[in-house]
């Protein structure tokens, strides 16, 4: 994966250069981002469009703070930026064209993801409720006997990262995806494709940014967990 450009608070809003993807986390209990939030605009059909979405509010902050910081990146003004969504109810950057966008949220954290190619992005508390047994395939369950409530944070987390990056996470259950450590991350594959998942443990939350591998080493069969952990054990 190429380097990501970590951005952190409302003070931290360093131009990247380059085609790097561009993660910016926030809290949004603090008035300072809220008053950041407030150099955007909503219109209606942004309105609209989160008006029947858990959390309504969380979202509604969270949408402007994604068009104040893709307006950096782009040059814009706040209000020329347009969210809509895909056919699959996934974000999706209308205007500027080019653009890929990601947003997760665990009040009061989120995390914003843009970039040139596709990305997904996903943070988890380190407290929460770890997944259960369904939530992994019958390998991945096998190799994380033992494994502590942050490995299987940081798995469920890299799940939801690899679905977004895909586009495909309101039609995918976490079943149906498998993850095996690799190098300083994480591979996550599912029926359809392959993400490299990078992975920080920050502040008592797991952020993790997928991006899609370009390139396969091996062919989905429909049985996910005997391919990559045969990989797994050759690669060692």
């Amino acid at each position: 994966m190429s380097e990501i450009v970590w951005l952190s608070g409302v003070d931290d809003l360093t131009i990247p250069t380059g085609e790097a993807p561009v993660v910016w986390h926030l809290r949004l209990d603090r008035p300072e981002t809220e008053r950041l939030a407030g150099g955007a605009t909503l219109f209606a059909a942004d309105l609209q469009d989160l008006a029947s979405k858990p959390e309504a509010g969380m979202r509604v902050l969270r949408r402007r703070l994604a068009k104040i910081l893709l307006a950096r990146l782009s040059g814009l003004h706040p209000d020329e930026i347009i969210i809509g969504r895909s056919a699959l109810g996934a974000p999706q950057v209308l205007h500027p064209e080019g653009w890929h966008i990601s947003l997760a949220g665990r009040f009061p954290h989120c995390l914003i993801g843009l970039s040139r190619t596709p990305i997904g992005v996903d943070i988890e508390p380190l407290d929460a409720e770890p997944p259960p047994e369904d939530s992994f395939t019958p390998t991945e369950w096998l190799a994380l006997q033992g494994a502590t409530d942050k490995t299987l944070i940081t798995r469920w987390t890299a799940k939801e990262a690899h679905a977004k990056c895909l586009g495909i996470a309101s039609r995918i259950d976490a079943s149906e995806m498998e993850t095996v450590a690799f190098g300083d991350g994480v591979r996550v594959v599912s029926r359809e494709g392959e993400t490299h998942v990078c992975v920080r443990v920050v502040s008592e939350t797991v952020r993790a940014v997928a991006k899609l591998c370009l390139r396969s080493d091996f062919a989905y069969t429909g049985q996910v967990a005997p391919t990559l952990s045969d990989q797994a054990h050759s690669s060692n």
